[in-house]
């Protein structure tokens, strides 16, 4: 009798528990605008699309883990400027029965894609919604034991795009050729003017000797019986190799990244984060520094890092995560608002940011609803408490550009635009050390 219960407890202590292991589901569904649509990103442009690069598609992809009944879900769409975050989420919510905290929904900043923001666009918001909530129920329902590991490598494909001009110049160019132009758009004249520029100005436009954050962060998932589930890519980098008169739609660099990665290993689902972008552009942006919109360049970057992402997997041997635990924790940081906004209504001197912080693990992300200049991002990676930390931009909402605290002596287009007072860099830090603090 004895030896029959020491043989049931040895089995009971050997055969494993998924249900307090980690599980995960990856889902994606085609959003690609079935006739035309306005595309976001660019003012210069005055009318619909009027077709699809090559075999282009756009998704929004989903990827939901769960453990111990606590779940998550990271949704990005390929698309630019959603928009109305708590209103989308809580459609999810409604949709998949994830707690509306505990979902991150983003856009990878694609300016060749449309916004569902746009009024004109109600057609393909049509189509967009119910593609949105079938990829968060899919993924949902697909949860099962999985396995992780993470790494990183690098890429050049990004650039600092704060260009320093090094000699006044005259010229009928304007200094930014994709937001206005006297060639071309809604501000095409026939009768152009040259414009003066002067040496030590900041405009948007390649800058090789800037600094940029080239960390290709990887995650990898497999099922517990070792078949791909999905990956996780983070990079820093705007989607604008195609310029403001690109009138067809593209998934852009990060759509052909994914489409090459997931060719590379069959039965993966790829998901792509923009990172701390607000700074940084592609090294070939059509419509600046004499560069025309050219679909063949915008594939080989997309490629090129796809082949770094593809690398950095195939190096990585996931591990069991059963004693990981998901923590989740938000926190409404309250920002400055810049000094010349409050001219228009001195009542309002704060900009809010509704922050979320998860943590898996080794592994944890920092979301920013908007375009955080590459410096506070590192700073943010740094300040995570785990040994893989991420930062998700343009994500649960829209504040604009968080330039760091230098650059606002320096001027240019992300600081002209800017909410925030330059003050806010520091205080952001302060007050995320504070979320930070209840992990454990």
């Amino acid at each position: 009798m004895r030896l029959m219960v020491l043989v049931v407890a040895l089995l009971l202590i050997t055969v494993p528990s998924y249900a307090q292991g980690l599980r995960a589901g990856y889902a994606k569904a085609d959003i690609t605008p079935a006739g035309p649509a306005y595309m976001g990103g660019y003012d210069l442009r005055d009318a619909p699309s009027d077709g699809i690069h090559g075999n282009d598609r756009l998704y929004v992809r989903a990827l939901v883990f769960e453990q111990n009944g606590s779940r998550i879900a990271f949704v990005m769409a390929d698309v630019i400027g959603i928009y109305n975050h708590d209103s989308w989420r809580s459609k999810i919510s409604e949709a998949a029965g994830i707690p509306s905290a505990n979902i991150l929904l983003g856009d990878v900043h694609n300016h060749a894609a449309p916004s569902p923001y746009d009024k004109r666009n109600a057609e393909w918001v049509r189509q967009f919604e119910p593609a949105l909530l079938a990829a968060v129920r899919d993924a949902n329902a697909r949860l099962q034991p999985v396995n992780v590991a993470a790494g990183s490598g690098h890429s050049r494909i990004a650039m600092n795009r704060r260009q320093v001009r090094t000699a006044d110049t005259l010229s009928a160019l304007t200094f930014d050729e994709n937001d206005r132009s006297q060639t071309f758009g809604k501000a095409r004249t026939d009768k152009p003017v040259d414009i003066r520029e002067f040496a030590g100005v900041v405009r948007l436009g390649a800058n090789p000797d800037g600094p940029i954050d080239d960390a290709v962060q990887v995650v990898r998932i497999d099922s517990s019986a070792g078949k791909p589930v999905a990956v996780m890519i983070h990079y820093p980098c705007h989607g604008t190799t195609l310029g403001g008169r690109n009138s067809k739609i593209s998934g852009e660099w990060m759509g052909r990244m994914q489409e090459y990665v997931e060719k590379q290993f069959p039965g993966v689902g790829s998901i792509y984060f923009q990172g701390a972008a607000g700074d940084i552009n592609p090294r070939v942006v059509g419509g600046l520094d004499g560069y025309r919109d050219d679909v063949n360049t915008t594939w080989a970057l997309g490629e090129e890092i796809g082949t770094e992402v593809a690398r950095v997997y195939r190096s990585l041997s996931p591990l069991p995560t059963t004693r990981t635990s998901i923590q989740l924790e938000t926190r409404e940081i309250l920002l400055p608002r810049q000094y010349r906004e409050l001219f228009e209504d001195f009542t309002n001197t704060i900009v809010k940011v509704p922050t979320t912080a998860v943590r898996i693990g080794d592994l944890m992300w920092v979301n920013f609803p908007g375009e955080m200049f590459h410096a506070i991002g590192e700073r943010v990676r740094s300040a995570e408490p785990a040994t893989y930390g991420h930062v998700l931009g343009y994500t649960n909402g829209y504040v604009g550009y968080f330039p760091e605290q230098k650059a606002y002596a320096e001027g240019g287009y992300e600081v002209a635009t800017t909410h925030l007072d330059p003050a806010a860099e520091q205080i952001y830090m302060r007050e995320l050390a504070e979320l930070l603090k209840r992990f454990h």
